[in-house]
């Protein structure tokens, strides 16, 4: 694996390249609060035959801090990285970056070529959405607790305790669900983070409410869709809508999984055999 930083307009974004330099590329993309090497498993796994890119949203993991955490800026910030890989690439993109995915299979750049999103919030920022969701309550626990941990310049083991500890939508806590190089690759994160990439709470009106949900997308697209039940951003009905604007899009639900089907330990596996399944049923280039 080799780290390189790319530069986005003077934004340096942290990134990680592994893989064959011949293999297809995969570009993977992070959720909110999480970083590249969130993907340390799943790109384990395809690395011996993709070439394989992870990247730090600005804001994020080892990236530059930036004056804006508008959608647009995060999507040019996945543009950057498409323009270094320089060929044709399948984006994943799990919440946060499933958006900026999804965003980008709809604009028709010949870098895209197909997109996998894992349980993306799409139509959280539309009016009366993002308050139906479990995410304006957990956002403002975790914002407001970086913060104060932030200025007391708190070790990563409270960090760490913070997301081992916390319970979760799907019941029991987050050790329970998520083995111990995920919570500290989130714990890490959170540490790193830049605190106004929350928008002072208003994430569905600052940056999801950019998204324009109803346009095609204009390649092969697969969307991993959480149990709403247990914490997902594609809520209950959202697989409907998506299948009325993308009839060609496949949606296959997880039950029982939160909100990062890649992460969890009971899923992870499966998360993985759909995507190389997925990457096996694109057309040849």
């Amino acid at each position: 694996m080799t780290d390189i930083t790319l530069d986005n307009r003077g934004v340096g974004l942290a990134a990680s390249v592994d893989g064959p330099t011949d293999g297809e590329p995969l570009l993977f993309l992070h959720g909110l609060s999480l970083s590249r090497d969130t993907w340390q498993e799943i790109g384990g796994r395809l690395k011996d035959r993709y070439r394989v890119w992870t990247l730090d949203f600005r804001g994020h993991g080892h990236s530059d801090r930036a004056a804006s955490y508008a959608l647009a800026g995060y999507v040019s910030d996945a543009e950057a990285a498409l323009a270094a890989i320089g060929r044709p690439a399948v984006i994943v993109g799990h919440s946060l970056g499933g958006c900026v995915a999804g965003v980008l299979a709809q604009g028709g750049d010949a870098n895209v070529r197909a997109a996998f999103l894992e349980d993306p919030p799409w139509y959280l920022g539309q009016p009366g959405e993002w308050e139906t969701s479990v995410f304006p309550k957990l956002f403002s626990i975790v914002s407001a607790r970086q913060a104060t941990w932030q200025q007391a310049r708190a070790p990563l083991g409270t960090y760490l305790a913070f997301v081992a500890d916390s319970p979760t939508p799907m019941g029991g806590i987050g050790g329970d669900h998520f083995n111990p190089r995920h919570l500290l690759s989130h714990a890490s994160a959170l540490q790193r983070q830049d605190g106004r990439c929350w928008a002072g709470g208003n994430v569905a009106g600052s940056v999801l409410a950019a998204i324009a949900t109803g346009r095609e997308f204009l390649c092969p697209v697969q969307i991993v869709q959480a149990d709403p039940r247990c914490g997902a951003a594609l809520l209950e009905g959202h697989e409907v809508r998506f299948a009325r604007d993308n009839p060609r899009a496949g949606i296959v639900r997880y039950e029982g999984c939160g909100h990062s089907p890649h992460r969890a330990i009971a899923f992870e596996q499966r998360f993985a055999a759909d995507l190389q399944a997925f990457l096996a049923r694109l057309p040849s280039q």
